[in-house]
């Protein structure tokens, strides 16, 4: 039987969320999906106003950030991208805290 690339996302994944993380990256995303994302759910319960720009770097890191990172082992990396898998999730979890930042605006404009 041929394994697929999508088969080994999904037992990847699936050994993340059971705590079985196949290397480093999985093993810091693991954690974040343990701790971080759970937080950011309890801040929303929580807390409506922040008082600095580090308080809501904070809560768009727990809501949308852990999102991201989550998404970088679903959609992979390129054999021929040339970036650092440090990089990718860099890269990812900037974007995600940019999509929660323009979430609030919208919200702030309705």
């Amino acid at each position: 039987m041929i394994v697929t690339v999508l088969d080994i996302c999904e037992d990847r994944l699936e050994d993340l969320f059971n705590g079985r993380p196949f290397d480093m990256l999985d093993a810091a995303l693991t954690d974040t999906v343990k701790k971080d994302m759970i937080e950011g759910m309890r801040m929303d319960t929580k807390k409506v106003r922040y008082e600095n720009y580090q308080e809501l770097y904070l809560y768009c890191y727990y809501v949308d950030g852990t999102v991201a990172l989550m998404t970088v082992p679903v959609m992979g990396i390129s054999p021929e991208s040339s970036s650092h898998a440090s990089s990718v999730y860099n890269y990812a979890l900037s974007l995600g805290i940019e999509n929660q930042l323009m979430n609030i605006l919208r919200d702030v404009g309705e």
